[in-house]
C-alpha cells in the first residue's frame, strides 16, 4: 500500500521537502552559539493565556503562545527584547541577556479595564483555529481562515448556523432539506458542502442531518478551500468546524430568554466553574428549548438540547475531557413554493407565506454525540493528544413535492417518507510540537485517523402521487396517509471507511520572517453498500453483489509565508483534495458506474494578511479551484422531469476563481467592525451533461457583509448599538442555467441595540429590516425556499461570575 502512494509523489513534491532540510542541516554550524529560550505567559490569577505574541527585537520575528502559555525561541548569545502584545491586557517588555545553554522566562501580564471591556463587546476570537492541529497563529497560516466569534454571535441572536454564516464571504446558505427546522445546505466558493464530508465539531465529522445550534459554540471556524490532508476526502469549497465551548476554572451563570415574531420562546441555560478547590476538575452545561412558528403558514418547530462536558487535569502534564451533545428536533415539513408559470417572476406573484405542503407532517431529528480527549505534555513545547469520538443520528423526512402547475393553478403532489440512521465513531492522535534544527524553528504535526460511518434507511424514499391541488387555493388534509414505517430497513448497509496518516512541517526561516509549509497525508477511504444476503430474497436488490469502491490517495499541501514586517505577511500555497464518490443505486446507468472514480480538486491561493493594530486584522486572498471528474446527473427528460428518472456520469471540470477580502477589528474606542466582500466565478470548463461556460449553481459573482457596532465609553456605559447589511448577487438555481430561473440580488438589513446594568442584560434585534422577499433552492429542481420576512427578537439576560 505505501509502495502506491509514493509511486504517486511527483519530484517538485520531493525536491521541495529535499531542498527545506537541506537548507536546515546547511545552517547548523552557523548556529551553534544559540540559546535557546524557553517562556511561559501567565495572568493575574497564574492562569496560562493561549495565543499572546510574542515579539523580538521590535523585528518581524514573532511567535505566539501554545493552549498552555508556552513559546519557544533559539537567540544568539546577547543582550534582546521581548515584547508580549494581547487583546485586553497591558503589553510587557522584556529585557533578556542569554548567556547559557537555556533560559528560562516567566511572563504574568495585567489586564486593562476598558481595553477588556472593548474586547468582550467587539466579539474577539481566539488567535488561532482548532482545526489546523498546531497552535500557529492564523497570520502565519497560508490559507485564508474566517472567524466568527461567540460575542457577535450573541450581538446577532444567532441561533443557527444559518444566521451565523452570513458574517463569512465565501459560504453562502443555500437552503433546507424540508423547512427551517431541518439540514440546512451551503455552498462555498462555488461547490456544494457534502453532509458526510464538509462538517465537522471540534475537528471530527458529523453529520449534517439536523441544526447546529449556537449554544455551547465558542467559535465557528472556515477553512476555506481543499483541507484533505487534515481530513481525508471532502468536497473542495471548504470545511466548517464548530468549536464547542470548554469548561471553566471559575464559576459563570448565564440565564438567556428569547422571545419576539412568530411565536418565539427559547429559554436557554449556560453555567460553568470548578468542581474541586483546586480546580482540577471543571464542568460545564449548556442546555435550550426552543418553540416558534413562523412567517410560513401552519409551519412551526420545537428544538431541544443539551450539552455537558467534564475536564479534569489528572496531573500538571495530563487533561482529559469527556463531553455529550444531544439535540432532538422535529418541524413541520415544508418544501417551499413552486412557481405558477415555472419562472421568478411567477413565483414573485404568491404570497411568501403560502404553504403547499400537509401541516400533519413533520420532518424528526436527534442526534447524540460523545467526545473523549487526552492530552498529554511532553515538556513546555511537546504535546500528544488522542481523541475518540461516537455518534448516532436518526432523522425521518416524511414530506411532499410538487409537480409544475397547469395554467389553471392545478399541480400533483408525490409524497415521500423514510426512516434513516447513521453510526458515526472517530479514533485520532496527534504528536504536535516545536523544535530547532540549526536556525530553522519547526512546527511539526503527525497524526492518524480512523473515521468509520453506517448509514441504513426503510427505503428509498421514491416519489409517488398523493393527490392533485391548486396553487391558488390549497386544500389540507383531503390525502392522510399514516407516518412511514419504521421498519424494515434496506437490505444494506452504506458505509464510509476513511483512514489517514498525515505529516506537516512549518519550517520558520531567517528569525521567522519566511515560513515554508510542507504537508502531506496517505489516505485510504472504501466506501460503497454492504449487502445483507439472507435479507435479499424477495426484494428488488434480490441478486445485487457488494459494491464498494476502496481508493488510496496522497494529497499534499505547499504553502508560503512571507512577513513583510510583525504586522504584515504575504503568503501563497497549493492545496489537493479528493471526494470519493459511491454507486448511486437509483440511477438508470448504475451498472455503468457501479465503481465510480474519485473526483479531484486542487486551490492554488495567494493572498495577504494585515494586522493594523493589536485588534484590527484585514485577509485579502484569491483562489482557484479545479475540480475535475465530478459528480454529474441528467434527466432523461429535462423538459418535463421525473425525478427517479435519471443517468449519472464522473466526467468534466469545473472551475471557481475569485477574490475576497475580509476585516475584523476597532476602527475607533467603542466603534467596531467586521464584514468582507467577495467575487467568484464559478463555471463549467468541460461536462457532458452542460454547456461550457455554464454557471454553476448556488453561486453568486458578488457577495459582501457588514457588521457596525458601536458602545461608548462614557456615563452611558452599558449600551451599545449595531447595525448591518448583507448582500448576496444573482445567481442561477441550476447548472442548465434557465435565464427564467435565475434568483435576483437581494440584501437584508439588521439591527440590534441593548442595555446592560450589571448583571442583567436586554437587547432588541431586527433582521430584515425593510422586509426584503427573497428565494434560494437548495435541490435545483423547481422548489424554492423564501428566505424569513421581518423579525423581532427581544433577549433577557442574566449573567454573574466570579473568581
Amino acid at each position: 500500500m505505501l509502495k502506491s502512494y509514493f509511486k504517486s509523489l511527483n519530484r517538485y513534491h520531493l525536491s521541495l521537502f529535499l531542498f527545506v532540510f537541506l537548507i536546515g542541516h546547511s545552517t547548523i554550524a552557523k548556529s551553534q552559539q544559540q540559546v535557546k529560550v524557553v517562556g511561559k505567559v501567565t495572568d493575574v490569577n497564574g492562569l496560562p493565556l493561549s495565543g499572546v505574541s510574542i515579539n523580538l527585537n521590535h523585528s518581524a520575528s514573532t511567535t505566539t503562545t501554545d493552549e498552555k502559555g508556552n513559546f519557544l525561541l533559539r537567540l544568539p548569545s546577547g543582550k534582546h527584547v521581548i515584547t508580549t502584545n494581547f487583546p485586553g491586557y497591558f503589553a510587557v517588555e522584556r529585557s533578556i541577556n542569554t548567556t547559557n545553554t537555556q533560559l528560562n522566562v516567566s511572563i504574568t501580564l495585567s489586564p486593562e479595564d476598558h481595553l477588556m471591556k472593548e474586547v468582550t463587546i467587539k466579539g474577539l476570537k481566539m488567535q488561532s483555529a482548532s482545526a489546523i492541529r498546531t497552535r500557529v497563529p492564523i497570520q502565519d497560516i497560508p490559507q485564508a481562515i474566517t472567524i466568527v466569534g461567540q460575542d457577535l454571535i450573541k450581538q446577532q441572536a444567532s441561533i443557527d448556523l444559518a444566521s451565523i454564516s452570513k458574517n463569512i464571504v465565501g459560504l453562502n446558505f443555500t437552503g433546507n432539506y424540508s423547512g427551517a427546522g431541518s439540514s440546512q445546505f451551503f455552498n462555498a466558493r462555488g461547490f456544494d458542502l457534502n453532509e458526510s464530508q464538509n462538517y465537522r465539531l471540534n475537528g471530527v465529522m458529523v453529520w449534517n442531518w439536523g441544526n447546529q445550534y449556537a449554544d455551547n459554540i465558542e467559535q465557528v471556524e472556515f477553512l476555506k478551500g481543499p483541507a484533505s490532508i487534515l481530513f481525508g476526502d471532502v468536497a473542495p469549497g471548504g470545511v466548517l468546524n464548530f468549536v464547542t465551548k470548554k469548561p471553566l476554572a471559575s464559576f459563570m451563570a448565564n440565564v438567556d430568554f428569547k422571545t419576539g415574531s412568530w411565536g418565539l420562546a427559547r429559554p436557554a441555560i449556560d453555567l460553568t466553574g470548578p468542581i474541586t478547590k483546586d480546580r482540577s476538575l471543571r464542568y460545564r452545561l449548556n442546555t435550550s428549548f426552543e418553540r416558534s412558528d413562523s412567517f410560513r403558514d401552519k409551519v412551526s418547530s420545537q428544538r431541544k438540547f443539551l450539552s455537558a462536558a467534564l475536564a479534569w487535569d489528572i496531573a500538571p502534564k495530563l487533561t482529559f475531557n469527556i463531553e455529550g451533545v444531544f439535540k432532538n428536533a422535529n418541524a413541520t415539513d415544508d418544501a417551499g413554493l413552486v412557481s405558477p408559470d415555472g419562472s421568478i417572476a411567477g413565483l414573485q406573484t404568491l404570497d411568501p407565506g403560502l404553504y403547499l405542503g400537509e401541516p400533519s407532517r413533520e420532518y424528526l431529528f436527534k442526534d447524540n454525540n460523545y467526545f473523549a480527549t487526552l492530552t498529554y505534555e511532553l515538556n513546555p513545547t511537546w504535546r500528544v493528544k488522542a481523541t475518540a469520538f461516537q455518534g448516532r443520528t436518526t432523522n425521518r423526512p416524511f414530506g411532499l413535492w410538487f409537480d409544475q402547475p397547469d395554467t389553471d393553478g392545478d399541480f400533483i403532489r408525490r409524497e415521500y417518507g423514510f426512516y434513516q440512521k447513521a453510526k458515526n465513531k472517530t479514533a485520532a492522535v496527534d504528536v504536535y510540537g516545536t523544535f530547532y534544527t540549526g536556525a530553522l524553528k519547526h512546527q511539526l504535526l503527525v497524526g492518524a485517523e480512523y473515521q468509520s460511518s453506517t448509514y441504513r434507511q426503510t427505503n428509498g424514499g421514491e416519489l409517488s402521487i398523493l393527490d392533485k391541488n391548486n396553487i391558488f387555493a390549497p386544500v389540507y388534509g383531503q390525502s392522510v396517509t399514516p407516518d412511514p414505517a419504521n421498519a424494515p430497513f434496506r437490505p444494506y448497509i452504506t458505509g464510509i471507511e476513511r483512514t489517514g496518516i498525515h505529516f506537516q512541517d512549518q519550517v520558520m526561516l531567517f528569525n521567522e520572517k519566511l515560513h515554508v509549509l510542507l504537508g502531506l497525508r496517505l489516505g485510504r477511504t472504501v466506501q460503497g453498500n454492504d449487502y445483507i444476503e439472507s435479507d435479499l430474497e424477495g426484494t428488488p436488490y434480490e441478486g445485487y453483489e457488494d459494491d464498494i469502491v476502496s481508493k488510496n490517495i496522497v494529497t499534499p499541501r505547499l504553502g508560503l509565508v512571507y512577513k513583510i514586517n510583525p504586522s504584515i505577511s504575504t503568503y501563497a500555497s497549493y492545496t489537493k483534495g479528493y471526494e470519493i464518490n459511491s454507486p448511486d443505486l437509483f440511477a438508470l446507468n448504475y451498472l455503468e458506474y457501479a465503481s465510480p472514480p474519485a473526483t479531484i480538486s486542487s486551490q492554488v491561493e495567494l493572498g495577504m494578511k494585515m494586522n493594523l493594530n493589536e485588534r484590527t486584522s484585514v485577509t485579502l486572498s484569491a483562489f482557484k479551484i479545479d475540480k475535475r471528474r465530478p459528480y454529474g446527473y441528467v434527466y432523461l427528460d429535462p423538459e418535463n422531469p421525473n425525478f427517479d428518472e435519471y443517468n449519472v456520469y464522473y466526467e468534466g471540470h469545473h472551475q471557481s476563481r475569485g477574490v475576497e477580502l475580509e476585516a475584523d477589528g476597532t476602527i475607533t474606542r467603542g466603534l467596531s467592525f467586521t464584514g468582507g466582500i467577495g467575487f467568484t466565478s464559478a463555471k463549467v470548463i468541460t461536462d457532458p451533461g452542460y454547456p461550457s461556460g455554464n454557471k454553476l449553481p448556488n453561486a453568486p459573482r458578488f457577495a459582501g457583509n457588514g457588521w457596525l457596532t458601536y458602545a461608548p465609553f462614557s456615563k452611558f456605559s452599558g449600551i451599545h448599538v449595531a447595525t448591518g447589511v448583507f448582500y448576496k448577487g444573482s445567481f442561477y438555481s441550476s447548472i442548465t442555467n434557465d435565464p427564467n430561473l435565475k434568483i435576483p440580488s437581494g440584501y437584508t438589513w439588521d439591527a440590534a441595540m441593548g442595555y446592560k446594568y450589571k448583571s442583567v442584560g436586554l437587547q432588541l434585534n431586527v433582521t430584515n429590516i425593510t422586509n426584503q422577499i427573497s428565494y434560494l433552492n437548495p435541490w435545483q429542481f423547481n422548489l424554492f425556499d423564501v428566505k424569513p420576512l421581518r423579525q423581532f427578537v427581544i433577549t433577557l439576560n442574566y449573567h454573574i461570575s466570579k473568581n
